[in-house]
């Protein structure tokens, strides 16, 4: 309709009436009064359909003079200045725009006389009813006082109605013949066929934008990384973003402000304004509506239209020609073969295994984390007090005052961390005075886009499945009370974090263990705040110029071999602190890196072996097996318990001995705070008088492998039903999840809380017999299942 308003103006009609039916509200917002667009706009609503003249006839008192009937959906380049002479010089009452196309059938045909004059009438004639190939645009020159014959509030149409009554009353009515371009977009071919007309060049209207080469146009604020591929002829409007490795197709129109991720693949495929196409994502001849989000890896088929404001999670594949009404969710891995029309597809809950996450600005808005503010604001109640925190990028400072006002707005009061680390932020939770609960608010490290939001009850553990119930039924009601001004939240900024922390941690080592550390540890730490306190603890030496080394996707990449240079070059150890303080993996004095998975295992050893005899060992359900040999040869109690975070702490809190100290620090083996892992393994090695390269060397090695595979929503529960009915179950082995003695090797398999996919973790004795049980064992036992 832009394209119409604009075309208009051009050949000087600036005063418009529009006759709106299907969605006026939407059309009135966009265009208000026509003065954004230099014209004046009024406006006629439809309450029931009228034809084609019954909705003109709406808007009698403002057509005095000559006025023009032109559809709003339809592309033109006609020349309307010449077809206004053309009317005032043959002196009719009306004037028809008519155009010769090689398939008439679809439309209304016209038969005129030698002197222009129209003769005949014939709305989409069947084959054999064909008489002529000019047909009607829907474009005409009329004069007021016609309104006169068009009866009011009755559905009446200009070509079926009112022009064959004139032509039987002997009213002359005129055909203008033109040659121009017309496209009466009625369908989606026909839609996909203009764009392609606009970028050959057949459409006489400006193309807007800059051209940087033959036939590629790009607009203002557009931006293309260097190694991404565009091919002619293509259009890239305003503000979008084409990241790197991207190929845009020929034939593919980008609308503004939408982005097309890493290595995305776009060919004949129009995306509207301000949609996502993920990271190498393959769209092919298809249409994304607007603010539409396809996360990575999906691919869209031929023919396939995604209307506006779908969410496609990860590796969603839509089949040729399935089209998707708008507002759609289609969760991860998920396959559609026919039109979605009623019901999203998306997982069953906003939570997943740790926290709420999505695409930064797209899935996790201000709007949304104002909403998800409230709805924890109404389960901690207001008056309470909650504890807020972010990482340093800007737009967790967004989101973080997103959800604060949300908090705020329920009667909540705030203390605002600002900038403050995960295991920090827990511990704050835990001893802060009268506090209900805590929020972290970060960046995903494996994902630069994705922002990830975790919630924490008044002890800093991660909320319980039926917390997470209730919160989301809240958000998803939206049913929130309205308080008085004199009844909303406080927000005050406590400060002295690091101190607080440091000194908790300062109050419960072992200073004489640490001291043969004191000044032989290395760390790479992206927080600042963790950074100072093992430069105050251990006097330890950071390596900041070696983090943060981007990779290709923007994910930081740890330098793992110039670590273990560094490392054994000083003979030191090299602690690296990934994942908000979360994650630890460690670089031996002789220059062995041990990942994340290896180093738990080390913590887990070094804590069955030192911690005292009553304590008992807390292994979650996919553990190595030597892991509880261990324990069991020690004489200490194993716990097994299930895999997600919330599941795992709260066992311990139960089970566990020593009280008195934060239970983030004494079971340190869980992995869920780096720096008092670090401290206590080191207290560890110090007692035992060992290095670490020795301490790694006398545990055990686990062969162990981790991968997913897709399984439906809906075939989850019948899948892991028939996996416990499996002989190589044992029932009693693990609290979820379903696990497989198979020859002294295992399988063990989880319904993902993320995707609609199985987790699945593999132990074999040999790295040969971890290969066998992948290729194997899993297609034969699992995947089979699932086909």
């Amino acid at each position: 309709m832009e394209h119409i308003v604009f075309h208009l103006k051009r050949h000087g009609f600036t005063d418009l009436l529009a006759t709106l039916h299907y969605r006026p509200r939407l059309i009135r917002d966009h265009f208000g009064d026509g003065s954004e667009f230099e014209v004046n706009i009024t406006y006629t609503i439809e309450r029931k359909p009228l034809g084609t003249a019954g909705s003109v006839k709406l808007g009698a008192g403002f057509l005095d003079e000559t006025f023009l009937v032109i559809a709003g959906d339809a592309l033109t380049d006609f020349d309307l200045g010449a077809f206004w002479r053309f009317h005032k010089e043959k002196g009719a009452k009306v004037s028809l725009f008519l155009k010769r196309v090689p398939d008439p059938g679809e439309f209304g045909i016209v038969i005129t006389g030698e002197d222009s004059r129209v003769l005949r009438f014939l709305e989409k004639p069947g084959l054999s009813e064909v008489f002529s190939d000019t047909v009607n645009t829907g474009i005409y020159l009329i004069e007021p006082e016609i309104l006169a014959d068009i009866p009011e509030g009755v559905p009446y149409d200009f070509a079926g109605d009112l022009f064959p009554q004139l032509i039987e009353r002997g009213i002359m009515i005129q055909a203008y013949v033109a040659d121009g371009y017309w496209c009466d977009i009625g369908t989606l071919d026909q839609l996909k066929q203009a764009h392609w007309d606009f970028l050959d060049g057949k459409v006489r209207l400006p193309m807007g934008g800059n051209r940087i080469q033959e036939q590629t146009w790009v607009g203002e604020g557009g931006r293309i990384a260097e190694d991404a591929t565009v091919l002619a002829p293509c259009w890239i409007g305003d503000n979008v973003h084409v990241r790197a490795g991207a190929k845009i197709g020929a034939y593919s129109v980008i609308a503004a402000d939408a982005d097309v991720d890493v290595h995305a693949s776009l060919n004949r495929t129009i995306v509207m304004n301000g949609a996502f196409v993920g990271e190498a994502s393959d769209l092919r001849n298809c249409v994304v509506g607007d603010s539409t989000i396809i996360e990575a890896g999906c691919e869209i088929g031929e023919g396939a239209v995604i209307g506006q404001h779908c969410h496609f999670g990860r590796n969603v594949i839509v089949a040729a020609g399935v089209l998707v009404w708008p507002d759609k969710t289609v969760d991860s891995n998920t396959t559609l073969r026919e039109n979605l029309v009623w019901e999203s597809l998306r997982r069953p809950s906003i939570f997943g295994s740790r926290g709420i996450s999505g695409l930064a600005n797209l899935h996790i808005t201000p709007e949304y984390a104002t909403v998800l503010g409230k709805a924890f604001g109404h389960w901690i109640q207001r008056g309470n007090r909650v504890v807020v925190a972010r990482d340093g990028h800007p737009f967790s400072r967004l989101i973080k005052r997103a959800m604060i006002c949300g908090l705020l707005a329920v009667g909540v009061d705030v203390d605002d961390l600002e900038e403050t680390s995960l295991p920090e932020t827990r511990f704050i939770t835990c001893f802060g005075r009268y506090v209900g609960g805590g929020v972290h608010i970060r960046i995903s490290e494996e994902h630069p886009r994705v922002s990830v939001i975790e919630l924490f009850d008044t002890d800093g553990l991660p909320l319980t499945r039926s917390v997470r119930r209730k919160i989301e039924a809240v958000f998803y009601r939206a049913e929130f009370p309205r308080l008085s001004i004199e009844s909303v939240g406080s927000l005050t900024y406590p400060g002295r974090v690091d101190d607080r922390y440091l000194d908790h941690l300062s109050e419960h080592i072992d200073r004489d263990a640490l001291k043969p550390w004191i000044g032989r540890v290395l760390h790479c730490c992206s927080e600042d705040n963790l950074s100072r306190i093992l430069a105050v603890t251990l006097k330890s030496q950071g390596l900041p110029q070696l983090q943060m080394e981007g990779g290709e996707s923007g994910v930081a990449a740890v330098p793992y071999a110039r670590l273990a240079e560094i490392a054994k070059l000083n003979h030191q150890i090299i602690l690296i602190v990934e994942r908000s303080g979360e994650r630890l993996s460690l670089v031996d004095e002789i220059g062995n890196v041990h990942d994340a998975c290896r180093t738990l295992e080390l913590l887990a050893a070094a804590f069955i072996l030192g911690a005292p005899p009553s304590e008992p060992v807390f292994l979650p359900p996919d553990h190595p097996m030597f892991l509880k040999k261990l324990a069991e040869s020690s004489g200490r109690r194993v716990v097994v318990t299930a895999k997600e975070a919330a599941a795992q702490i709260q066992a311990v809190v139960q089970g566990t001995e020593t009280r008195e100290i934060w239970v983030h620090f004494v079971h340190f083996y869980l992995g869920y705070g780096a720096i008092t892992a670090a401290l206590r393994l080191l207290e560890f090695l110090g007692h035992r008088e060992m290095a670490l390269h020795e301490f790694e060397r006398a545990v055990p090695l686990s062969h162990r492998g981790n991968l997913v595979v897709p399984c439906p929503w809906d075939h989850m529960g019948r899948v892991m039903r028939e996996l416990a009915q499996m002989p190589e179950v044992h029932p009693e082995s693990v609290p979820e999840g379903v696990r497989l003695e198979i020859d002294g090797d295992s399988i063990y398999v989880l319904p993902s809380a993320d995707a609609p996919q199985l987790e699945i973790t593999l132990e074999a004795a040999t790295a040969s017999g971890l290969a066998k049980l992948e290729q194997e064992e899993v297609n034969h036992r699992i995947r089979r299942l699932i086909e």
